[in-house]
C-alpha cells in the first residue's frame, strides 16, 4: 500500500484536432521528452476518463450483479456445499460485453469494410497496373496506368489508416477489459471470507491479476477477423474467380484445409495446456511469496535447498506445459504461414496443367489474393482463436474467484433450533459436556462499574450502549469438520464492561472474535445485539453498531506511521495524540529520524515486534467505536508496557466502551468484569475472577500461581522506587522510551525504490539470454536456419517470376510472326534469354524456343515449396528450444540468487516488487517474447529479401531502398528511446498493484472491522495504482501505433516510388513478371514491416522484462555456505558459546545495534535474555545466525569453532530456533516438519506426541493451507518445537517464542524443554520473566549491550539493578514469587553457583564487572 504520487497531467490527446488526431500527432511530446532524457513516472500523462479503473470497474460490477441476478442460484464453491449448480451459470463474458460492446462493433465496422471491401480491391487494381506492361497489343494507355496506379496508392493510404486506429482502440478496449476485471477482482478481496481467502493465496491472486488478464490486452485485437473471414472469403473468391475461374476454389480450398482444422484443434490444446500451466504457475508463485514472506526461517533453518528443489520440480513441470504449448504454436505458425505460398502453388500448378498460359496480372493478382487470405488464416484468425481458448481459460478462473463465498456481514441470525444445531455442522454423536450459563445466574453477576479513578479521554462521542447475548450458537470455518470450531456456545456481554476470554492454545477464542465481526458464520443458534438507554434494551441489526477490532498478528502496511494508525479516518489532532500516549509510542516517535511520518515498510519492516503490536492497537483504538475487540495485544510486549496499556488504553481509554479482550496474561483478570472461559470451541464458565477461583474448574489452576497485584498498588511501589533512583538510570514509564527502538537498530532499512534500468538496453542482456539458451554452436545454427528459409522463400518468389516471364517471351514468339511490329521485342526477348539461360542445359529442360518447359519449372517449384516449409519448421522449433533453455536457466539462476540474498535485500524491497519478477515478468519471458522475437526476426529477413528481390528486378530503385532502410533505423532508434522508458516505467508501476493486494490479503479481516469507509480508501488507493499503470500501458500502445503508422506511411511512399518509376521505363523496356513481383512485394511490406518493426521493438521493450530478472541474479549474496573444512557432524557436542568482542550494525557506515559483546555461556547453561523492546535481543540471535553478512564483528566461538570459520549451512542447521514469528508453509505436515526428508515416520509422530499434537492431526500428509492458517498460533509454535525436537541440536534458541500463546502452552513448552533439552544449551528470549527465573543465567541487553549477567538470584540482590528494577514492575506478589523460584533455583542447581570469575562483562561506562 504505497503512496502513490500524485500529479495531473492532462493528455494531449484530450485536446487534439482532427488532424492531429487523424495521424497520431498527439503522441508527438512524448517522443520529444524520451528523445531528450530518460522518462520519469511523472512525465505520464493521466488515462483517459473513459480507461479510468473506477468507472470501469462500477459498470462491470453493474452488469455482473444482472449475471448474479439471472442464475437462479449462486453456486457456492466450497467443499462439501449442498446448493445445487444452477441451470445457467453466470457469464463474465456477457457482462463484459455489455460493457464494452459499443466501441468495439464500431471498430469491428472499420474493419469489415477494410477487409471486404479495400483489400479485395487491390488485386484487381494491381493487376491493371501489370497489364500495361504486357507484350503485344495494349489497350491501356499511360494516362489509364497512372490513374490506376493512383487508385492503388489510395487504397494503400485508406488500409493505413483504417488499420492503425483499428489497432489503438481495439488495444485499448483489451486494456479496459483488464482493468475492470482487476478491479473486480479487488472488490472482490475485500469481500472474501475467510473460509475462502484460505483456499487462495496471494500467489494466486497475483496470477489472476497479472497473466490471466493479460490475455485481454491482445485477443481484442483479432477476435473481430473469426466473423470477417468467411465474408472476406467469398469476396475474395469472387475476385479470383475472375481470373482463373473454378480454378479458384483449388486454391480456397487448399488454404482453408490447412488452416482451419489445425488452428481449432491446436486452439482447443491450447486451451487445455492454458489450466494447466495456470494451475502450476499459481503454485510456483504462492510458494513463492510464502518463501519470501518466511525467509528469514528458512535461512535460520537452512532450508533454502528443500525449496530450491520444490520450486524447480513446480518450474520443471510448468516450463514443461509451457513448452508443449509453444511447440504446438510455432508449428501451427509454419503450417499457416505456408499456406498462402502452397495455395499459390495449388493454383498455378492445376491453372497451368489444364492447358492454360502463365501471365503476369493473373500470377501476381492470385499471389496478392492469397497473400490477403493468408495472413487473415495463419495470422489474424490463428492469434484470434489461440487467444479466445486461453482468454476463455482466464475467464474461468477469473469467475471461479468471484464465486468464491463472501462474508454476511449485517445478516441477523434467527433461532435455530438446539437440537438441529448438530445436524447443521455435521455432528452425530453425544455432545461435548459443557457448563452452559443460566441467564439468572452467573450473567447476572458481571460488575459493570470500572475503576472511577481512571479517566477516561476521547470516546465522548459514543453511538450507543451496546451488548450482545449468544444463545447456543455452533458455527464452523469448514462445512462438516469436525469437531465444530464453536459448538452451542452461549455467552452474554453487557455494555460498557470489559470481558476477558481466555484459554487453551485453539479453544477457539479468536473464532469468537471473528463471529462477532461477522467473517464467521452462525451456523445454527442465534447471536444477538443489543443498545441500553435509560435501562431499555432495544435490538439492534450487526450493521448498526461499529465495531474495532485489534488483530493477534499486527497488520503493518507500508505506508507512515500516521497512516497505519488514523487508516483512512480524519485526522483529530487531539484524540491522535491522546491514542499514541496511551499507547506508549510518543517515545519511540521522538527517537525515529521522521517522527511518526516515519515509513513503516511492508509488514512494518522498520519497527520492532513490541512497536507494530502497539501501532496495531493504536489504529483499533484511534476509530470511535461501539464495540472494541482486542485479540491478545498484550503477549509481544514487555511486562511494564503490558501494564501500561492494560491501565490506559483499556480501563482508560476505552472505560465507557463495551470490550472484548482476549489475553494469556492471567495477572489482569482480577480487573475484569467478567471472565468468560473458553475451550474447544465451547463457553465453559463466565463470571467474575473471584467466582471463577471459586468454581472448582481446573482449567486455569495456573491463575492462582500467578496472581498478581492490582496495578494500582504496583504503581505506587513503582513511583517511589523511580524516585530513589539515580536520575541517569531511570527507566522512562512509557515501553522502552529510554532504550534504543528496535527501529533504530533497522532505521536504516529504509525501503528502496525499485531499480530502474536507463538508457538504451545493454548489450549485456542479449548476450545473456542467448548464452542462457545455448553455446555458439546453437546460435549459428539457428542463424543459418534463418539464412535457409529466407533463402528458399526468395527462391520460390523468384522462379515464380521467371517463369511467367518464360511464358511472356513465349507469347512474344508467338505473336512474332503475326505481327512484324512485335520485331523489336522478339529480338530484345531473344537476348533476355540468352542472357538468362546457360546453353549447357540439357534440352529436356527447354523447348525448341529455348524457353523453360512447364514440366521442369514444375519440378523446381516443388522442391522449392518442400524446402522452404521444412526449413521453417526446423528454424521456428529451433529457436524456440533456445527460448525455453533460456526462460529455465534464467529463471533457476534469478532464484538460487534470491535464496542466498542477504536479509538486507528482503527487508529493503516489498515482497510485491520481488513477486513481479517471479510472476508477470517470468510470465512475460515464457510466453510472450519467444512468439515475439520469433515474428521480429522473421520479418526482419523478410525484408532484407523483399529489398533483394526489388533490386534485382529493378537496380533504379536501390538508393530509394538504402534511404527507406536508413529512415526505418532512425524512426526505430527515436522510437526505442521512448519506448524502453515507458516499458521500463510500466514495469515499475505494476508493482506496487501486487504489494497493494498482498497487504490487503494479510490484513483482510482489520481492513472489514474499520468499516466500509476503509475498504472505499483501500479501492480508491488500488484504482489510482491501476491508474498509473493504465498511463504506462497507454503509451506503449499510442507510441507503438504511431510508430507503425509512420512507418507505413514511408512503405506508400516507397510503393509510390516503384510503381511510377516503373511507369516512367515504359512498357517495351520492362516485363510484366518484374513489375508484379515489385509492386507485390511492397504490398506485402506494407503490412509485413511496421508490424515486424513493431515487433522488433516489442522484443526489445519485453527483453525489459529479462533485464529485470538478470538484475536478480546478481543480488549481494551471503555466504560462503560450505567451506573446504567443515566441522565434525558431531559437532556441537557441547554446546558452549563465547561471544568475544562482538558488535554489529545492519548497514556499513550506520550505528552499532550490538555493542562490545563479552560473555561466556558454559554447556548446558539455560540462559534467559531479557530487555525492553528494542534492546538488542533480536539482534543478538542474528549475529548468532550470521544473517547481518559482513556487518558482524567479533568472534562467536561455538564449541571451539568460530562461527565465522564454517559455511552458513554448516553452521544455520547446528543450531534449533524457535522463531518470533511461527512459519507453515502449503505443504504437508511432513514437509514443514522434515524437508529434507530425514526421518522416519516414527519420529516425527514422537515429536509431534512430545508438543500434544499427536491428536490434532490424523495424517503426517495432512495439508497445511494460507502460511498455517488452518492452525492457531500457538499450535504452530508447538510445531516449531516439534522441528527443534527432531532436529536435536545441542544449541537451542527461543526467540520470544512464548509471545502468543496461552500459560498452559508456555508451560507445555517450558516443560519439554527442561525434559527434552536438559542437558542442552538453551537461549531463552522472552518477555515473561516466570520463563527465565529458573534459568542458570540471565542476560539483560540495553542498548545493544549485555548490562547484567548472572544467576538470576544474584542479580536480584542488587535492587537497583536493571534485572531487579523489570521485575518490580511485576507486582510485589509476583516479585516475591518470582524472587523465591530464583533462589529455589540458585540452591537446587550445581550449574548457578558454578565459578563466575572468567566471565567478564564491559558495559556502556567500559567498567569490568566481574559477577
Amino acid at each position: 500500500m504505497e503512496n502513490t504520487m500524485k500529479h495531473s497531467l492532462k493528455s494531449p490527446e484530450e485536446t487534439a484536432s482532427f488532424l492531429n488526431a487523424l495521424c497520431f500527432g498527439w503522441t508527438l511530446p512524448i517522443f520529444l521528452k524520451g528523445a531528450k532524457r530518460d522518462l520519469q513516472i511523472t512525465d505520464l500523462y493521466d488515462p483517459l476518463k473513459s480507461d479510468e479503473s473506477k468507472g470501469l470497474g462500477d459498470r462491470l460490477e453493474r452488469e455482473w450483479k444482472k449475471e448474479l441476478a439471472k442464475a437462479k442460484e449462486i453456486p457456492r464453491l466450497g467443499e462439501g456445499s449442498k446448493k445445487k449448480k444452477p441451470k445457467r451459470q453466470p457469464s463474465l463474458a456477457w457482462a463484459l460485453f455489455r460493457v464494452l460492446w459499443v466501441p468495439y462493433m464500431v471498430q469491428g465496422l472499420c474493419l469489415f469494410v477494410l477487409s471486404v471491401v479495400l483489400q479485395p480491391l487491390q488485386p484487381v487494381v494491381q493487376s491493371w497496373v501489370i497489364s500495361y506492361f504486357n507484350p503485344g497489343e495494349n489497350p491501356i494507355t499511360r494516362s489509364q496506368v497512372v490513374l490506376y496506379a493512383t487508385i492503388l496508392i489510395l487504397l494503400i493510404l485508406s488500409k493505413v489508416f483504417i488499420t492503425q486506429h483499428a489497432i489503438l482502440r481495439n488495444q485499448e478496449i483489451g486494456m479496459r477489459v483488464r482493468v475492470a476485471c482487476c478491479s473486480m477482482i479487488y472488490r472482490k478481496l475485500l469481500r472474501l471470507d475467510l473460509a475462502s481467502v484460505d483456499k487462495i493465496a496471494t500467489g494466486r491472486v497475483a496470477n489472476l491479476i497479472s497473466n490471466d488478464v493479460a490475455r485481454f490486452d491482445y485477443v481484442m485485437n483479432n477476435l473481430h477477423y473469426i466473423w470477417i473471414m468467411p465474408l472476406q472469403f467469398l469476396v475474395i473468391g469472387y475476385v479470383l474467380w475472375q481470373f482463373v475461374g473454378v480454378i479458384a476454389l483449388v486454391g480456397i480450398a487448399v488454404m482453408i484445409i490447412q488452416t482451419m482444422p489445425i488452428q481449432f484443434y491446436v486452439g482447443r490444446l491450447t486451451a487445455k495446456l492454458r489450466s494447466k500451466i495456470a494451475v502450476k504457475t499459481d503454485e510456483r508463485v504462492q510458494l513463492m511469496g510464502e518463501l519470501i514472506s518466511g525467509i528469514e526461517v528458512v535461512k535460520m533453518y537452512a532450508w533454502e535447498k528443500p525449496f530450491e528443489q520444490e520450486v524447480s520440480k513446480i518450474r520443471s513441470l510448468e516450463v514443461k506445459l509451457i513448452s508443449i504449448s509453444s511447440y504446438l504454436s510455432v508449428i501451427l505458425i509454419s503450417i499457416t504461414r505456408s499456406s498462402r505460398k502452397v495455395s499459390l502453388f495449388a493454383t498455378l500448378i492445376t491453372f497451368i496443367l489444364m492447358g492454360n498460359q502463365l501471365t503476369a496480372e493473373i500470377t501476381f493478382a492470385l499471389a496478392t489474393s492469397f497473400e490477403i487470405l493468408g495472413v487473415l488464416c495463419d495470422t489474424k484468425v490463428r492469434k484470434a482463436i489461440i487467444g479466445a481458448s486461453e482468454t476463455k481459460v482466464s475467464l474461468r478462473r477469473i469467475t471461479e474467484f468471484l464465486l468464491l463465498d463472501e462474508v454476511n456481514h449485517g445478516k441477523d441470525i434467527q433461532s435455530v433450533p438446539a437440537d438441529k444445531s448438530r445436524d447443521a455442522l455435521g455432528e452425530t454423536g453425544p455432545g461435548v459436556q459443557m457448563l452452559l450459563l443460566d441467564e439468572g445466574s452467573s450473567m447476572e453477576k458481571i460488575a459493570s462499574a470500572p475503576n472511577s479513578q481512571i479517566q477516561s479521554i476521547g470516546n465522548t462521542s459514543s453511538k450507543c450502549n451496546v451488548e450482545f447475548e449468544i444463545i447456543r450458537v455452533s458455527a464452523n470455518w469448514v462445512h462438516g469438520q469436525l469437531p465444530a470450531t464453536l459448538f452451542d456456545l452461549s455467552t452474554k456481554v453487557k455494555s460498557r464492561t470489559l470481558s476477558m476470554l481466555v484459554g487453551p492454545v485453539g479453544s477457539g477464542k479468536s473464532s469468537l472474535l471473528h463471529l462477532l465481526l461477522g467473517e464467521l458464520s452462525v451456523g445454527a443458534g442465534k447471536m444477538s445485539f443489543f443498545t441500553t438507554k435509560n435501562n431499555t434494551k432495544t435490538e439492534i441489526n450487526h450493521s448498526d453498531i461499529s465495531i474495532s477490532y485489534a488483530s493477534q498478528d499486527p497488520w503493518i502496511f507500508a505506508a507512515s506511521i500516521r497512516d497505519n494508525i488514523i487508516f483512512g479516518q480524519p485526522y483529530e489532532r487531539d484524540r491522535y495524540q491522546e491514542v499514541t500516549r496511551v499507547c506508549a509510542l510518543n517515545e519511540d516517535f521522538e527517537q525515529l529520524p521522521q517522527g511518526d511520518l516515519t515509513y513503516a515498510g511492508e509488514k512494518g519492516a522498520t519497527l520492532s515486534g513490541g512497536q507494530k503490536v502497539r501501532v496495531n492497537l493504536a489504529r483499533a483504538l484511534y476509530r470511535d467505536a461501539d464495540l472494541y475487540l482486542l485479540d491478545d495485544p498484550l503477549s509481544a510486549v514487555d511486562s511494564k508496557v503490558g501494564n501500561h496499556l492494560f491501565k490506559e488504553c483499556i480501563q482508560g481509554f476505552l472505560r465507557d466502551k463495551t470490550r472484548i479482550l482476549v489475553t494469556h496474561q492471567l495477572q489482569f483478570l482480577p480487573e475484569a468484569d467478567s471472565v468468560i472461559v473458553i475451550n474447544r470451541g465451547s463457553v465453559k464458565y463466565q463470571g467474575t475472577y473471584e467466582e471463577l477461583l471459586h468454581s472448582g474448574l481446573n482449567l486455569l489452576d495456573t491463575v492462582k500461581l500467578e496472581e498478581f497485584d492490582a496495578p494500582k498498588e504496583d504503581e505506587e511501589i513503582l513511583e517511589k522506587t523511580a524516585e530513589d533512583r539515580d536520575p541517569a538510570t531511570v527507566v522512562n514509564g512509557n515501553d522502552e522510551s529510554s532504550e534504543l527502538p528496535e527501529s533504530t537498530e533497522t532505521s536504516s532499512l529504509d525501503v528502496k525504490q525499485e531499480e530502474v534500468a536507463t538508457g538504451e538496453m545493454s548489450n549485456h542482456v542479449y548476450k545473456s539470454y542467448i548464452t542462457a539458451g545455448g553455446n555458439m554452436c546453437t546460435l549459428i545454427t539457428a542463424a543459418a536456419a534463418f539464412v535457409i528459409t529466407q533463402v528458399s522463400t526468395n527462391a520460390s518468389e523468384y522462379w515464380i517470376t521467371y517463369w511467367t516471364n518464360q511464358n511472356a517471351h513465349r507469347a512474344t514468339f508467338t505473336l512474332s510472326n503475326d505481327s512484324p511490329s512485335d520485331a523489336a521485342i522478339s529480338r530484345n526477348s531473344t537476348r533476355y534469354n540468352h542472357q538468362q539461360l546457360d546453353s549447357t542445359i540439357e534440352s529436356q529442360w527447354l523447348d525448341e524456343h529455348g524457353l523453360l518447359r512447364n514440366n521442369m519449372a514444375i519440378y523446381v517449384y516443388c522442391i522449392l515449396i518442400a524446402t522452404y516449409i521444412l526449413s521453417m519448421i526446423f528454424r521456428n522449433v529451433f529457436h524456440l528450444r533456445i527460448c525455453m533453455n533460456a526462460n529455465r536457466n534464467l529463471h533457476n539462476s534469478m532464484f538460487a540468487n534470491l535464496l542466498q540474498a542477504t536479509m538486507r535485500f528482503f527487508q529493503t524491497n516489498p515482497s510485491g516488487r520481488i513477486l513481479n519478477r517471479f510472476s508477470k515478468d517470468v510470465g512475460t519471458m515464457d510466453e510472450q517474447l519467444p512468439i515475439t522475437m520469433l515474428d521480429a526476426l522473421q520479418i526482419f529477413t523478410l525484408t532484407l529479401g523483399t529489398f533483394a528481390m526489388v533490386s534485382i528486378v529493378n537496380p533504379l530503385t536501390i538508393i530509394p531502398l538504402v534511404i527507406v532502410g536508413g529512415l526505418f533505423y532512425v524512426i526505430r532508434i527515436y522510437y526505442l528511446r521512448t519506448a524502453q522508458n515507458i516499458k521500463r516505467l510500466e514495469g515499475l508501476a505494476k508493482s506496487p498493484v501486487f504489494s497493494h493486494v498482498s497487504s490487503t490479503l494479510d490484513g483482510l479481516t482489520t481492513i472489514r472491522s474499520q468499516g466500509g469507509s476503509v475498504g472505499k480508501m483501500l479501492l480508491h488507493e488500488f484504482d489510482s495504482l491501476q491508474d498509473r499503470h493504465t498511463s504506462a500501458w497507454y503509451w506503449i500502445i499510442a507510441t507503438k501505433t504511431a510508430f507503425g503508422f509512420t512507418l507505413d506511411l514511408i512503405l506508400c511512399g516507397l510503393t509510390t516510388f516503384v510503381c511510377f518509376l516503373f511507369i516512367l521505363m515504359g512498357k517495351g523496356n520492362v516485363l510484366g513478371g518484374n513489375v508484379g513481383l515489385a509492386i507485390s512485394k511492397c504490398l506485402a511490406l506494407g503490412g509485413m514491416v511496421q508490424f515486424g518493426m513493431q515487433q522488433s521493438a516489442a522484443v526489445i521493450s519485453l527483453f525489459t522484462a529479462v533485464e529485470r530478472i538478470l538484475q536478480y541474479t546478481n543480488l549481494p549474496n551471503e555466504g560462503p555456505f560450505k567451506t573446504d573444512k567443515p566441522p565434525p557432524d558431531t559437532w556441537p557436542s557441547e554446546g558452549s558459546l563465547v561471544f568475544r568482542d562482538v558488535s554489529m550494525r545492519y548497514v556499513r557506515n550506520k550505528p552499532l545495534v550490538l555493542k562490545n559483546l563479552n560473555v561466556k555461556i558454559n554447556p548446558g547453561w539455560k540462559v534467559g535474555i531479557v530487555g525492553r523492546t528494542g534492546a538488542g535481543k533480536s539482534s543478538l540471535i542474528s549475529a548468532l545466525f550470521r544473517l547481518t553478512g559482513d556487518e558482524l564483528e567479533g568472534e562467536i566461538i561455538l564449541d571451539e569453532v568460530d562461527t565465522k570459520s564454517i559455511g552458513l549451512h554448516e553452521l544455520r542447521p547446528r543450531i534449533s530456533i524457535i522463531p518470533q514469528e511461527p512459519i507453515l508453509f502449503s505443504a504437508s505436515l511432513r514437509y514443514n516438519l522434515d524437508p529434507f526428508g530425514e526421518y522416519s515416520d516414527a519420529q516425527l509422530w514422537d515429536s509431534l506426541r512430545e508438543v500434544k499434537l499427536g491428536d490434532a492431526v490424523r495424517s503426517l500428509d495432512f495439508r497445511v493451507i494460507g502460511g498455517g492458517a488452518n492452525f492457531s498460533v500457538g499450535q504452530r509454535q508447538l510445531i516449531c518445537l516439534a522441528r527443534a525436537i527432531l532436529k536435536n541440536n545441542r544449541l537451542l534458541v527461543l526467540d520470544e517464542a512464548t509471545a502468543n500463546i496461552d500459560h498452559g502452552s508456555d508451560a507445555l513448552i517450558q516443560n519439554t524443554i527442561k525434559r527434552r533439552f536438559a542437558d542442552y544449551t538453551v537461549l531463552t528470549v522472552a518477555h515473561r520473566l516466570n520463563t527465565v527465573m529458573d534459568s542458570d543465567r540471565v542476560m539483560v541487553i540495553r542498548e545493544g549491550r549485555i548490562v547484567e549477567f548472572g544467576h538470576p538470584h544474584l542479580l536480584l540482590q542488587n535492587p537497583n539493578g536493571h534485572f531487579s528494577r523489570l521485575l518490580q514492575q511485576t507486582g510485589k506478589k509476583m516479585t516475591e514469587k518470582l524472587t523465591g523460584i530464583a533462589e529455589s533455583a540458585y540452591w537446587t542447581s550445581p550449574k548457578s553457583r558454578e565459578d563466575f570469575t572468567d566471565i567478564v562483562i564491559r558495559n556502556s561506562e567500559n567498567v569490568i564487572t566481574k559477577l
